[in-house]
């Protein structure tokens, strides 16, 4: 297939880009619960949207499958199944649409971020009165909005997470959204959206309200469900049976895979807490190979100080994180930071796909900062 111009641009580009933007707004003003989070979200809307228009540039001089997925949405046949398939589908149902350039296509692909933006932070917004409104600035951690800005699995994964954790954590219709968080995961990355699954089984099983009963009525029509989702998923990242020797294969495999590159590491020597910690707040700064590098130890490191802060403002007391449906949130989070943990030997990777849980690791850390700054004592009474 001959090469594509991913930096045309002519006239009718040039109409559409304004066009798009304006679209995009509207549509991300129209989650706005209240009127004071209009300045918010058009704050989110203008930072990501930079980032947005930069991941464009950057990705015309460095390996980025948003590119892939643009010149494949050329003479494709869309195919809806979930992964890259769908993702292909989406980015082809968006050129075609607005008829739109690469730049273009990106800007439209960018509202997926912006939305998941904006869900954080109504997820997070009732506790600004009380631990000080300088916490909104969490939301414009730089790699956050650039990961969540390009075309691809990624900008979705972002938003069906923040779509996840505004649903539990919004009291009011919670249901409908956490349904559509999970089809959205599932359709770009069904693993993550089986990890979903099984936190709400988890959740279920510990903490839920339902009676006792009910529960055990429930319960095998939800394992069932869990197995056959099981079977999808298993067929997906291509592990051959769920055994014990299947499974250490598998991690055993993606540790020595995508170790190409400076940011790679020997994480099979690794224990597991520092396998934990190597991939949510690494690289720090005395790590950093490039300018792209130091930026995100930068951000793990401010990261890391205020994870230690309020850990020893609460008195190393994590109750918190198993109140309620924190419970459900810190399962998935946990699980899924697990997962790609054990089978990322790649810091550029863990960087870009660790968005799909630290939205919820963020709000767990307000959470836990905004009890301590209510009692005192870091427990509720």
């Amino acid at each position: 297939m001959e090469k594509l111009d991913l930096t045309y641009y002519d006239f009718y580009q040039g109409m559409a880009t304004p066009l798009i933007l304006i679209l995009s707004i509207l549509i991300c003003l129209s989650i706005a619960n209240h009127k004071q989070d209009i300045k918010y979200i058009v704050i989110l809307f203008l930072w990501h949207t930079l980032f947005s228009i930069y991941y464009w540039f950057f990705s015309l001089s460095n390996t980025a499958d948003a590119v892939g997925y643009y010149n494949a949405s050329f003479g494709l046949k869309p195919n809806f199944s979930p992964g890259t398939h769908f993702t292909e589908s989406v980015v082809y149902i968006i050129r075609r649409v607005f008829d739109s350039n690469y730049l273009n296509t990106t800007l439209v692909s960018n509202m997926f971020g912006v939305i998941g933006l904006i869900y954080l932070y109504l997820s997070i917004k009732r506790f600004l009165p009380d631990i000080g409104k300088l916490w909104v600035l969490i939301l414009f951690i730089p790699s956050m909005s650039f990961w969540s800005a390009g075309l691809g699995k990624d900008s979705i994964s972002f938003m069906a997470t923040c779509l996840f954790l505004y649903g539990i954590t919004e009291s009011r219709k919670p249901k409908p959204t956490i349904i559509l968080a999970f089809l959205t995961m599932f359709m770009v990355r069904p693993h993550i959206a089986f990890i979903m699954i099984m936190s709400f089984v988890i959740y279920f099983i510990i903490k839920s309200k339902v009676h006792i009963v009910l529960k055990v009525l429930l319960l095998p029509i939800i394992l069932i469900f869990s197995i056959v989702a099981l079977q999808y998923v298993q067929q997906y990242v291509g592990l051959g049976d769920v055994s014990l020797d299947s499974l250490d294969e598998y991690v055993n495999q993606r540790q020595g895979s995508n170790q190409e590159g400076g940011s790679s590491l020997d994480i099979a020597s690794m224990s597991y807490p520092m396998q934990m910690f190597t991939y949510v707040f690494r690289p720090l700064p005395f790590e950093a190979h490039s300018i792209v590098a130091l930026i995100t130890s930068i951000e793990n490191t401010i990261l890391l100080i205020l994870f230690m802060y309020i850990t020893f403002k609460s008195k190393f007391n994590f109750t918190v994180l198993f109140r309620n449906q924190n419970l459900w949130l810190f399962t998935y989070a946990f699980l899924t930071c697990t997962i790609l943990a054990l089978t990322t030997a790649n810091l550029g990777i863990a960087t870009r796909q660790k968005w799909m849980f630290m939205p919820i690791f963020i709000y767990l850390l307000i959470y836990a900062f905004n009890n301590y700054k209510v009692n005192k004592t870091g427990i509720y009474q």
